[in-house]
């Protein structure tokens, strides 16, 4: 080989040692020593290790003796109060706010938006609490769990995991089922820790030069759709409801998903007591003053139909004892919390005006109250049926 040649091969390998020094030195700065000090402004640009340590509703920078919150975007905190903050889940108040205020507890919330049960109880302890980097201080395990079931749209999110195991293995047996959750959902990543701080950056400059500032969650018109709460009929959008269209055998797959991510987030957090908290779609929290409701059907596409009252309490009662009969035969504390939000929507709106596929701050303050309440106990609670509405 010729000098030149060996000298540029040389000079090349320095330079890309002194990269790679440099930027592991960076993300072990950043993200270890000078989080706590970062503007809050950029948090949601954080990887999800670095938003959990970021986040406000904790005493300190890594949390202790705590409570997990998991789930989707209602576990996250969406809904009129991120909307008002301009998506800056710095200044959000949402559950995890009321729990940590009301009880003295850490809470740290794992959810994320558009999670099924694999991504809420599988995919999201793996990559915050199991897989370990050298740049954030080691999470102990949470004392309390709250998983977030949402009767709105869960068991349309697990129907995808059931397509791609299908597709994957060739049918959608339980076997194929809990292996495409253990090799896709539960496997640990050998180079995540070390692509954190590009991460972060490629989602700042993405920001920068879209501007992707809007947080406006789906909302189509409704022409008759009105809500009973404070004493008037108040006309509302389109809602989210229990998914009764779907075929028998489609539920009772995406149940089969919930059943083995349920089965391994017990396995894999032995110390950890977990309990169930099934939250219901806005379309089964009010009363209507109409029979009929438009609501959202085939989540996501959004598609829309006039859907009956009575199908929508059914199925909002069938559901939840479908996942509270799931949950106690694996002996997993379960909590309806319906009964809770629907004396509240009795009396004031806890959904929009904005976006009314979430909580608003009142929603959320019921929520985080109600379950403050019970966060010591350890009795379950029943599916209690509305009944007939007048």
């Amino acid at each position: 080989m010729r000098p030149s040649v060996r000298s540029a091969l040389a000079n090349a390998a320095l330079v890309l040692v002194s990269v790679t020094l440099t930027y592991l030195a960076a993300s072990l700065l950043i993200f270890r020593f000078f989080l706590p000090d970062l503007s809050l402004n950029l948090r949601p640009h954080f990887p999800d290790r670095a938003e959990v340590f970021a986040q406000t509703s904790k005493a300190a920078y890594a949390p202790h003796d705590y409570v997990a919150l998991l789930g989707d975007s209602y576990a996250e905190g969406q809904g009129d109060g991120l909307l008002a903050a301009g998506g800056d889940r710095a200044r959000l108040v949402h559950s995890a706010h009321i729990l940590h205020r009301l009880s003295g507890r850490d809470v740290i919330s794992l959810g994320v938006g558009g999670a099924g049960s694999a991504q809420a109880m599988v995919r999201m302890p793996t990559r915050i609490l199991r897989d370990r980097c050298f740049v954030y201080p080691v999470l102990e395990a949470p004392k309390q769990m709250l998983v977030y079931f949402y009767e709105g749209n869960d068991l349309d999110e697990n129907g995808y995991v059931v397509n791609m195991a299908a597709q994957t293995y060739g049918a959608p047996t339980r076997e194929a089922i809990e292996r495409y959750i253990e090799t896709r959902y539960a496997a640990l990543s050998p180079t995540r820790c070390y692509t954190e701080l590009a991460e972060t950056t490629f989602k700042m400059a993405q920001f920068l030069l879209t501007n992707r500032d809007s947080f406006e969650s789906l909302r189509k018109p409704s022409a008759h759709n009105k809500v009973l709460a404070g004493g008037g009929a108040n006309p509302v959008p389109t809602l989210q409801k229990p998914p009764f269209e779907l075929p028998p055998a489609s539920i009772e797959n995406a149940l089969m998903v919930f059943d083995i991510s349920l089965a391994w987030l017990r396995q894999n957090f032995p110390g950890s007591a977990i309990t169930m908290v099934y939250l219901p779609s806005p379309a089964a929290i009010y009363r209507h003053a109409d029979k009929t409701v438009d609501a959202y059907t085939d989540w996501p596409l959004n598609n829309v139909r006039a859907a009956a009252v009575g199908d929508i309490d059914a199925a909002s009662q069938r559901t939840c004892e479908q996942i509270r009969k799931l949950t106690m035969a694996q002996g997993v504390r379960f909590l309806d919390i319906r009964p809770a939000l629907r004396a509240a929507a009795a009396n004031a709106l806890i959904h929009g005006p904005r976006d009314w596929n979430h909580f608003n701050d009142a929603g959320y303050r019921v929520l985080g109250e109600t379950l403050a309440t019970m966060l010591d106990d350890t009795a379950s609670t029943s599916c209690k049926d509305w009944g007939a509405r007048p």
